[in-house]
């Protein structure tokens, strides 16, 4: 077995070339393309952006209105140590990794890594207007001083300007560049200046400029030079001379272009507007994109590259990042495609590609153009849900609801349904036999006809059919026939032998969604929530969750021409080679490695279409293609390539008591150092949604904690000893990555454990021995008192410990027996996938229980809470309670700008009110919604908690249980007022006003 399937997998490694044209033809270039933005509310510290500059290890830089920003594909960091204000314009780096950088009003900047060092007072100006600079190959700065000249800066000081005496002609500065020659190219307000060697050339309407103001200047890698002017277009000057003029009536979409950037990969040339927005370039043919096309607006001030293609558009708005496809779909933005709910998709003996449509009947192309089939509807009701190839290669479809029909020269030649004796005209599955008989799957069981259409011979579980409802069939090289059940798992129909596959002897679960035979023979069963099993010609083997499957569900599987078997489900498209499935088997390999594709990756949808009989095909031009209801995902695997060099996890930043401490010194703690938290993040600009961390701290973690997607470790009162935090994280293609990141520390004994303590104190043993009588009767009478007042701490820690306990973690774990409860009553309902998915979310909620923990932890640690801090905390415990809330909407309203400082007390104290309240009301009130509202007034800040539920007597509640008990208690703890409102069948509100 193991020989045979090494043979096909080397036999399938062999590069097929692609046979054929994609069935995918965009429209516009811009289709390729997923368009992400950023603005404010993601993190920018202002609004417009002028420049990106990508790292050598492939950070993005941002040159923003207010301060220089570092992105790194799932959050922006403003690096502000330094920053004196101005808009910064522009970013250079040199060649050690400093960044200089011209700013509007502060001269210019030099950027060290850690914090911006201001050159204002060095400049001859005062009012610090620097709108360019070209960092030279000889080492020198040239700047733009706006109304003064082109300035010479050396790194500390200007050592020469040049103005309109030298032959500059004109101070106003909009760009300078310098070119692959070394020359100088200097756009301003009254024309364009070139200076080599000393000597400035010069160029306006008079000998070649459209127009006299310049814009953007880029240098081309063919050594052409592309000026943009702010009325008149482009001018492209070649060998020092104006050579070619691009403009409105050439299909440029503005005559005011900012800025040019040429891709890196295809050489078209990718031009900023202001207020037309984006233009491509090539070969003669223009391209737009606007905000109809997902731009934040039309008002462009840049666009640049990084390496791998991947565009970066500046706006007075915000950000756009333009990341290629690595798919392409067909909706209904495909000309001929009416709508994009696409259930069916199979290739004919013709090589026409057929859609079946979720009730806007059928679609078909030869590679040229998508054509309408069937609408209106005249045989079916238009709703597709399997399709097979007989041995004529002609098409047979099946629908919901109106039977089967027959299509030969895109003509419907024979129309099958209940009046013609098939069982059901509901049918999910279809497939022709050896002998050319079509089997066609109902939810009623089994009909078989003959070419004409005639009943042969019906299944049903009457005679052998694990169940009659149908969710796909299969015939395999064998001559086999596969039929995947809702509820009987598979039933495999071998000549006059019928044999039975389910949960009892080799699969999982008994919803069958897929079938497929891979080329070497193995059978794959996809199932609806326990991945798959395959059948090797002997037994069954099961790969699952355990296995390291992303998902579940398995709608559907297909072999691509390198061996690789491609799995749609409801979470995305993954790709596994089998090799690897012996590999598990035999215990050498862990886990499988797949590359999954989300939406991230350009599919219209995560939701792959399930439960139908034929949702991908392998065509004949090496393309799988997807079905799903919002369009179809087409696939070139020959063409998809994963980079998982530029994608890493890094720490970020490691701060110890609040206060930040290097990541590259030696790091000791004191034992008086407390609370430790570790921020960190990954690189992945690509697909910044799919990343996912796990961590560990070597002396505390035995294995790693997965955390999803929270980017701190917060760790409390370690003990003295070396530790070491690492992370990890999941990258673009879906899987872990092989590079980690580490920090590593030491927290430092205590004074006690501190040989020179020791010893001190064995040379003063002797002493103390002398004096002990008297010490030992001092010491009882100081024992007795500290023993008073230990005790009175004892009962106080008690108390708060016990509030703490029943607010807290009473309520977490009144959550988890929650689900647990729920969990068994879907066992005993046999909702087998219900019970799963709330099991699984126990473990969660159980590391919920310890981030509470912790947080409290940092409540009480904190010398003071800003409101935002506590809104924040506030936020995400809601968020981890609404998992065991589904009946019960809740909604945080915090009135804007409310300036209050907590103390530790009241903050931990108003936490665990609303906790309870929150609590009681899902376990008693029977209500819909649970509202916090928080509002400043002159009495203080007012925190009003209410439900829709079914109300109480307040006077009955009062002392019958801890909940409230422990309120008023609380309340009188940080002296506030306590308010509580409730009439039966109208719900209760609780008023607490702590004093401002």
């Amino acid at each position: 077995m193991v020989k045979k399937i090494g043979l096909l997998f080397v036999l399938g490694l062999v590069y097929l070339p692609v046979l054929g044209q994609s069935i995918v033809n965009y429209e516009s270039y811009f289709d390729n393309y997923l368009v992400r933005t950023l603005d404010t509310e993601d993190g920018m510290p202002g609004q417009s952006v002028f420049y990106t500059h990508e790292d050598s290890e492939g950070f993005i830089w941002i040159a923003n209105i207010n301060g220089l920003v570092r992105y790194d594909g799932l959050s922006l960091r403003n690096f502000s140590s330094g920053y004196r204000g101005g808009t910064l314009y522009e970013i250079y780096e040199d060649e050690n990794g400093d960044f200089y950088i011209p700013s509007i009003g502060q001269g210019i900047y030099r950027f060290n890594g850690d914090s911006l060092i201001q050159y204002k007072d060095e400049l001859p100006t005062d009012n610090g207007f620097v709108k360019s600079l070209s960092l030279t190959k000889s080492g020198l700065i040239y700047l733009g001083l706006y109304g003064v000249g082109l300035s010479v800066f050396d790194g500390e000081k200007v050592v020469k300007t040049y103005t309109s005496e030298d032959g500059l002609i004109s101070s106003e500065f909009w760009s300078i560049i310098e070119d692959s020659e070394g020359r100088l190219w200097i756009g301003t307000n009254e024309g364009l200046s070139i200076y080599e060697n000393g000597t400035f050339t010069n160029f306006t309407t008079e000998n070649g400029l459209p127009y006299n103001t310049i814009r953007g200047i880029t240098e081309m890698s063919n050594g052409d030079v592309w000026i943009g002017t702010d009325r008149e277009g482009i001018v492209i000057f070649r060998d020092y001379e104006p050579v070619e003029y691009i403009h409105v009536k050439d299909g440029l979409s503005g005559a005011f272009p900012q800025y040019f950037a040429e891709h890196p990969i295809d050489g078209s040339v990718w031009i900023a507007h202001h207020g037309t927005g984006l233009d491509r370039y090539f070969n003669g043919t223009i391209e737009n994109l606007t905000k109809e096309d997902g731009l934040i607006s039309n008002y462009l001030t840049y666009v640049g590259f990084g390496k791998d293609g991947t565009a970066y558009v500046g706006h007075e708005t915000g950000m756009s990042v333009l990341t290629e496809k690595r798919v392409r779909v067909i909706d209904d933005k495909t000309p001929g495609i009416i709508q994009p709910a696409i259930t069916t998709v199979i290739e004919d003996g013709n090589g026409t590609t057929w859609l079946g449509s979720d009730g806007n009947g059928f679609y078909y192309s030869d590679g040229n153009e998508w054509k309408v089939f069937e609408n209106p509807p005249e045989y079916t009701n238009g709703y597709a849900s399997a399709a097979t190839i007989d041995n004529n290669g002609d098409l047979w479809m099946t629908t919901q609801g109106t039977g089967v029909v027959k299509i030969v020269d895109d003509k419907v030649v024979l129309h099958l349904d209940s009046d013609s004796e098939v069982l059901d005209d509901f049918s999910r599955g279809i497939v022709a036999d050896d002998q050319n008989n079509i089997w066609i799957g109902t939810n009623l069981g089994i009909s078989v006809v003959n070419q004409k259409g005639e009943i042969i011979t019906e299944y049903t579980t009457e005679n052998g059919l694990a169940n009659n409802f149908t969710i796909t069939m299969m015939k395999d090289s064998k001559g086999r026939i596969w039929h995947g059940s809702y509820g009987g798992g598979v039933t495999v129909f071998n000549e006059n032998q019928i044999t039975t596959y389910n949960s009892s002897n080799g699969i999982k679960d008994d919803q069958v969604f897929s079938l497929f035979e891979y080329s070497n023979g193995d059978i794959f069963i996809g199932t609806m929530s326990s991945g798959f099993s395959y059948f090797d010609g002997d037994q069954l083997h099961y790969f699952g969750a355990e296995h390291g499957l992303p998902t579940g569900t398995v709608s559907g599987m297909e072999e691509d021409q390198n061996g690789n078997i491609w799995c749609a489900t409801v979470d995305g498209i993954y790709r596994f080679h089998p090799l690897q499935l012996q590999e598990v088997l035999d215990g050498s390999r862990e886990t499988i490695e797949f590359t999954l594709l989300t939406q991230e990756d350009g599919l219209p949808t995560n939701e792959m279409e399930p439960a139908a009989g034929q949702t991908i095909e392998r065509l004949s031009n090496g393309e799988i293609i997807f079905a799903s209801l919002k369009g179809v995902t087409v696939i070139n695997p020959s063409e998809l390539s994963i980079d998982t060099e530029s994608f890493f996890p890094y720490i970020d930043q490691f701060i110890v008591d609040e206060a930040p401490l290097s990541l590259t010194n030696t790091r000791n703690l004191t034992p008086e150092d407390k609370k430790i938290e570790i921020s960190y993040s990954a690189l992945n600009i690509k697909a910044p949604k799919k990343t996912k961390f796990r961590i560990k701290l070597d002396g505390v973690d035995d294995d790693w904690v997965y955390v999803e997607n929270r980017t701190t470790a917060y760790y409390d009162f370690l003990p003295d000893g070396e530790y070491a935090f690492h992370v990890s994280a999941i990258g673009p293609d879906g899987q872990w990555s092989n590079k980690t990141a580490s920090l590593s520390f030491t927290v430092l004994p205590p004074f006690y454990k501190t040989w020179w303590f020791i010893g001190f104190c064995l040379m003063g043993f002797a002493g103390m021995v002398a004096g002990s009588v008297q010490w030992r009767n001092n010491a009882k009478v100081r024992a007795l008192n500290r023993e008073l007042a230990y005790q009175q701490k004892i009962q106080q820690e008690r108390e708060r410990i016990s509030r703490d306990l029943h607010d807290n973690v009473g309520s977490q774990i009144t959550n988890i027996i929650t689900g647990i409860e729920i969990s068994n009553m879907h066992i005993k309902n046999a909702d087998q996938d219900k019970a799963s998915k709330f099991l699984e979310t126990l473990d969660v909620e159980a590391r919920n229980t310890m981030t509470d923990l912790r947080e409290t932890i940092w409540l009480l640690d904190k010398e003071e809470v800003a409101m935002h801090d506590f809104l924040t905390h506030l936020k995400g415990y809601v968020n981890r309670q609404k998992r065991f809330s589904t009946h019960l909407a809740i909604e945080i309203k915090a009135q804007e700008n409310i300036y209050f400082i907590f103390n530790p007390t009241e903050s931990l104290n108003l936490m665990r009110i609303i906790q309870e309240a929150l609590n009681n009301t899902r376990k008693y009130a029977q209500a819909s919604t649970f509202e916090i509202n928080i509002a400043q007034t002159d009495n203080g800040l007012n925190f009003t908690l209410k439900d829709d539920g079914i109300g109480m007597v307040v006077d009955e509640k009062i002392g019958k249980g801890n909940g409230l008990k422990n309120m008023h208690e609380r309340v009188a703890l940080i002296g506030a007022q306590l308010t509580i409102v409730s009439q039966q069948g109208e719900g209760t509100q609780l008023t607490v006003v702590l004093p401002g």
